[in-house]
C-alpha cells in the first residue's frame, strides 16, 4: 500500500468519523423538548390550552417550558376578576428549581398543593372529555383555572362565593370545606361583581348607607308618592355634614342626581336591611357580605338572585364567630333583636381572604360534577 493510498484512506476515515458524530448529535433527543411534550399532555389532560404553547424554534424551548410549569401551578389570572386588594405571588424559585431537576413536570406536580376541589374536579373533567359539550368543557377549564389561580396567594383559609351556585364556604389549603351555606347574591340587574379582597372587621347593629344610585333611582321617587315612606323603613336624612334633616323640610320634587346633598340611613335593627350583623370588605364600594332582615327567603324560594350586589349569608352568626376566631355572638342573638343600638365594630385578629367568582361548573359537598344556570348571561359562547 503506497503512502498515498494511506493519506487516502486516513482523510476518509475522518470524514466518515466526524459525519458519524455529526448525525449522531443530530438525533441526539433534546431533553427540553422532551419535558415539554410532557409538560404538554400534561397540560392538557389538567383542562389547560396547550396550543398557546406551540413554538417552531428550539431555541424557545426553554422559555416556554418555564411559562406552562408556571400555568400548571398558578394559573392565569381570570379575566373577569378585575378588583383585587389581595398581593398575588409567582414563586418563580418553585420553577427554577424544578427546571434544574432530571424531570421538571414531575418536580411541580409534586410540590402542588393538593386542593381537594380541584383534584376531584380534574377526575371528572378526565372522565368527561369525549361526552361533555364544548360549552360544558370550557366551563369545567375555567374552574379548574381558578383553583390553579388560588396557589398566587398561599391563605391558610379564605372564604370562597360562588355566584352561579349561590353559595359560600371557607377552604383551607387542603381544600377542606368548612361552614358551606347558601347565599343571596345579586340580580342580574345589579350583579355582584368579582373580586379578591379582605374581610377586616365584623358590625353588629349596623345602620345601611344607602348608595347614592339606590337613593335616587328608587327610594326618592316613593318618597314623592307617598311622604310616610321613610318612616314605614326607619330612614334617616342626613346632610353634607351628617346632620339629621326633617324629611317634610325638604322639596323632593326639586331633587334630582345633581341636586341631592343628602343621603338616607336606615336605623339598626331587625327591620334593617343589612339584618343585625354585616362584614366588612376592602372590596368594591358598598359590597358587603351581610346577614338579612329577609331570612325566611333562604327558605321559601330557589331564587338566591336578588339582591342589589351585596351578598346575603345564611349564617351570618356562625361565619362572623369563625372569622372571629372566638364565639361572640351566641345563639339566643337573632331572638333579643334589641332596639335603638348603636353600631358595634369588631376587628378580625388578622384579616381574612375573601374570594368572590362566576364559576359556571364545579364539583359539590359530595364530589358530584355541577353546571349552574349563566344567570348573568356572561358566557355567550
Amino acid at each position: 500500500m503506497t503512502q498515498r493510498t494511506i493519506t487516502a484512506l486516513g482523510v476518509t476515515l475522518f470524514l466518515t468519523a466526524t459525519l458519524f458524530t455529526q448525525c449522531t448529535e443530530k438525533t441526539k433527543p433534546d431533553p427540553t423538548a422532551q419535558h415539554l411534550r410532557t409538560a404538554k399532555h400534561m397540560a392538557d389532560s389538567l383542562g389547560i390550552d396547550t396550543t398557546r404553547y406551540a413554538t417552531a424554534s428550539p431555541g424557545l424551548a426553554g422559555e416556554t417550558l418555564r411559562n406552562l410549569l408556571t400555568e400548571i401551578r398558578y394559573g392565569q389570572k381570570p379575566a373577569d376578576q378585575s378588583f383585587s386588594k389581595l398581593p398575588e405571588t409567582v414563586d418563580t424559585t418553585v420553577i427554577g428549581e424544578a427546571l434544574r431537576t432530571a424531570d421538571p413536570v414531575a418536580s411541580v406536580q409534586a410540590k402542588a398543593p393538593a386542593f381537594a376541589p380541584y383534584r376531584a374536579l380534574v377526575a371528572q373533567y378526565q372522565q368527561v372529555r369525549k361526552t361533555a359539550t364544548p360549552a360544558q368543557l370550557g366551563q369545567i377549564r375555567q374552574t379548574l383555572n381558578f383553583y390553579r389561580y388560588l396557589n398566587r396567594f398561599g391563605a391558610d383559609k379564605f372564604i370562597l362565593v360562588n355566584i352561579p351556585a349561590a353559595r359560600l364556604a371557607v377552604y383551607d389549603q387542603a381544600g377542606h370545606r368548612q361552614l358551606p351555606m347558601d347565599v343571596i347574591v345579586g340580580k342580574a340587574g345589579k350583579a355582584t361583581p368579582r373580586f379578591n379582597c379582605y374581610l377586616t372587621d365584623i358590625v353588629a347593629y349596623p345602620y345601611w348607607n344607602v348608595p347614592e344610585g339606590i337613593a335616587l333611582k328608587e327610594i326618592v321617587p316613593k318618597v314623592r308618592a307617598n311622604p310616610s315612606y321613610l318612616d314605614s323603613q326607619n330612614m334617616e336624612v342626613l346632610d353634607s355634614h351628617d346632620q339629621p334633616v326633617d324629611p317634610e323640610s325638604v322639596d323632593w320634587t326639586d331633587v334630582s342626581a345633581s341636586n341631592f346633598p343628602y343621603r338616607f340611613r336606615q336605623t339598626s335593627g331587625c327591620h334593617n336591611s343589612l339584618g343585625l350583623i354585616k362584614f366588612t370588605l376592602n372590596g368594591p364600594p358598598a359590597i358587603y357580605l351581610h346577614d338579612t332582615n329577609a331570612r325566611q327567603l333562604f327558605d321559601q324560594t330557589t331564587d338566591h338572585w336578588r339582591s342589589h350586589g351585596c351578598v346575603r349569608v345564611e349564617k351570618p352568626v356562625e361565619l362572623a364567630n369563625f372569622v372571629l376566631g372566638t364565639p361572640k355572638f351566641d345563639q339566643g342573638f337573632y331572638n333579643r333583636c334589641l332596639t335603638d343600638q348603636t353600631p358595634s365594630t369588631f376587628k378580625l385578629p388578622k384579616p381574612f381572604p375573601v374570594f368572590v367568582t362566576y364559576n359556571l361548573a364545579d364539583v359539590d359537598e359530595t364530589g358530584k360534577l355541577v353546571y349552574y344556570k349563566d344567570v348573568y348571561g356572561l358566557k355567550k359562547s
